[in-house]
């Protein structure tokens, strides 16, 4: 089909829209361009009028599934307001919706049609509870699929914000919020993470990995039915990807939150991993998480083998 697949981030002022009416295309979208010639073949907006700040920009999965009898080449698309939309990939044409975030407030569901139903958006000067964070249900971490299984596994994270939006002028090179937030733990339930394994079309989940601090790794399936992925606390870890089961765990001695790879080398596997703790969402934990405050920087590379 020769098309590039590429998710678009959310409009400006993240949390206030009165300055920018109507669905602000093309922001929160997927689109496929020509790959020869960079023209538009379809676009999918996934949250029309974004005013929670859930960039569409994450990584668009390619899978082919049997559907009515039908095969159909699909684009999974994970979104940090912790749903996944799922797209005929020829045409954009919407298939299914599925929630994986476990504390999601901004919308009550997604109808058939992919429309949002119930949204809760933040009142201008007025606090209000927002689930998930605007560090999302996911952020850049990754997620993976296997062909093996047939599932998709993403990461998860589970908190809030209190938002406050309010107008708010634009100054060149300075972030544009409109508004502020303070993170807070989901009402009646754990704040926390968790590593599941999804059916990629219904979004029944398989089973799931439970974590104390919210995950920051990316996910990575290998064809040995193995999930490899890390935690804040500095354990890069295998699971089965049939059951969950931890299978294996090494201590890198600081936090994780990069993007697992496998290679091979001379009919040799390898498993290499960046570690390190940072970033913007790690640094916002301690409002929640004092204790990952002193959680240790790290810059090491990785990389595990079996034995020759």
């Amino acid at each position: 089909m020769n098309l590039i697949y590429w998710g678009v981030g959310n409009p400006a002022a993240d949390l206030y829209g009165g300055a920018r009416q109507g669905s602000n295309l093309y922001t929160d979208c997927v689109v496929a361009l020509d790959a020869d010639t960079g023209l538009l073949k379809w676009h999918y907006q996934e949250i029309p009028h974004d005013v929670w700040d859930w960039d569409s920009a994450y990584e668009c999965i390619l899978i082919d599934k049997v559907i009515d009898g039908v095969s159909r080449k699909l684009l999974v698309h994970p979104n940090k307001g912790g749903y996944t939309w799922v797209l005929d990939r020829v045409t954009g044409q919407f298939i299914a919706a599925w929630r994986f975030g476990e504390n999601v407030n901004w919308i009550s569901s997604i109808d058939g049609e992919g429309k949002l139903l119930g949204r809760n958006e933040p009142i201008k000067d007025k606090p209000t509870l927002i689930c998930p964070s605007l560090s999302g249900s996911r952020s850049w971490n990754h997620a993976s699929y296997s062909p093996q299984t047939g599932l998709l596994y993403t990461p998860a994270m589970e908190y809030c914000d209190v938002i406050t939006a309010h107008d708010e002028t634009p100054v060149p090179g300075a972030p544009l919020f409109g508004g502020g937030y303070e993170m807070k733990r989901p009402p009646n339930a754990e704040a926390g993470g968790h590593l599941d394994a999804y059916d990629p079309l219904t979004g029944k989940r398989q089973w799931s990995y439970r974590s104390k601090y919210p995950l920051l790794a990316s996910a990575l399936a290998t064809a040995g039915n193995l999930i490899f992925s890390g935690d804040p606390e500095g354990h890069f870890f295998a699971l089965d990807a049939l059951t969950g089961e931890k299978l294996w765990s090494f201590s890198t001695g600081s936090g994780n939150r990069g993007s697992p790879i496998s290679f091979a080398v001379n009919g040799r596997q390898y498993i290499a991993v960046p570690t390190g703790w940072g970033s913007a969402v790690a640094g916002a934990m301690p409002q929640i998480w004092p204790e990952t405050e002193d959680f240790p920087a790290g810059a090491t590379l990785f990389v595990f083998a079996l034995p020759e």
